[in-house]
């Protein structure tokens, strides 16, 4: 791809100490399905390192000033945004991976409907936990987010994409706005989001839940007030999402006993 020509996707990922888990997420991006030539991988640093060296897999990679430390993936994302130049944008955490043939499985959703969602698939440790939503749904709606507790990201149009707030749980509240966006449900398509945690993840740290609660409230509040990007006739199902949400935090807080978030949820779930 010429520097004139346009991307078909433009894949955004935010990196934050990510040296170790970018090179397993650029390849599954290769194998997702397209043909390299057409995708754009933006990375946006949040570590002040520069990202030398990956290897492309045939795929243009922009990588972001590098200049930025720490200020979080929603800020991360937003860099990444500005920059990319695809007509439709899909997301990637530098530490998680996408099943092969996402793209292939998804696009054409996303062409269709302006945006669309794989299922996720968490691995504790690189094994199998938890596959949401569970098989036997093809739509993903507001309701699921605050059932499952999951994140899920969203293959979409340009103009459906963005921006994000600098809180916790910011990509949730994206996901809740383009679901609101195109009507309040999207099709899920047949291809799985790889969310890889561990016991060092951010689930698993002391204060996660305070922060994320404190987040859900301020959401519900933005929202009520026509602060987000949710048309009025979606806010009440979007609030009653991030109730059920903190719900599920206050649960986990309470039951958890040492289980990380979502091995709590795999019980909560049966």
């Amino acid at each position: 791809m010429s520097a004139t020509d346009k991307p078909l996707v433009s894949v955004i990922i935010p990196a934050y100490r990510a040296a170790g888990s970018l090179p397993a997420a650029l390849a599954s991006i290769s194998v997702s399905g397209l043909q390299p030539s057409t995708l754009e991988v933006v990375i946006a640093p949040d570590d002040r390192q520069a990202y030398h060296g990956l290897e492309t897999h045939g795929m243009t990679l922009t990588i972001c000033a590098g200049s930025f430390m720490a200020t979080g993936a929603g800020p991360a994302r937003n860099r990444a945004l500005a920059a990319a130049r695809g007509s439709f944008i899909a997301f990637l955490d530098a530490d998680d991976t996408w099943a092969p043939g996402y793209l292939r499985a998804l696009l054409p959703l996303a062409k269709a409907h302006g945006a669309t969602f794989g299922r996720t698939r968490i691995l504790a440790d690189g094994a199998p936990l938890l596959l949401l939503p569970p098989a036997g749904k093809d739509h993903l709606n507001l309701h699921d987010l605050g059932h499952t507790g999951a994140s899920f990201h969203p293959v979409l149009r340009r103009d459906l994409a963005g921006p994000f707030v600098n809180m916790p749980s910011q990509d949730v509240l994206h996901t809740a706005e383009v679901l609101a966006l195109i009507g309040g449900t999207a099709p899920l398509g047949d291809a799985a989001y790889n969310l890889h945690v561990s016991g060092g993840s951010e689930t698993a740290t002391g204060d996660f839940s305070a922060r994320v609660a404190a987040a859900y409230e301020a959401y519900i509040i933005d929202i009520k007030a026509g602060k987000t990007r949710i048309p009025p006739g979606h806010v009440d199902a979007a609030c009653a999402m991030f109730r059920a949400k903190s719900a599920l935090n206050e649960a986990y807080t309470r039951d958890g006993k040492g289980r990380s978030f979502y091995r709590f949820m795999v019980d909560h779930l049966a």
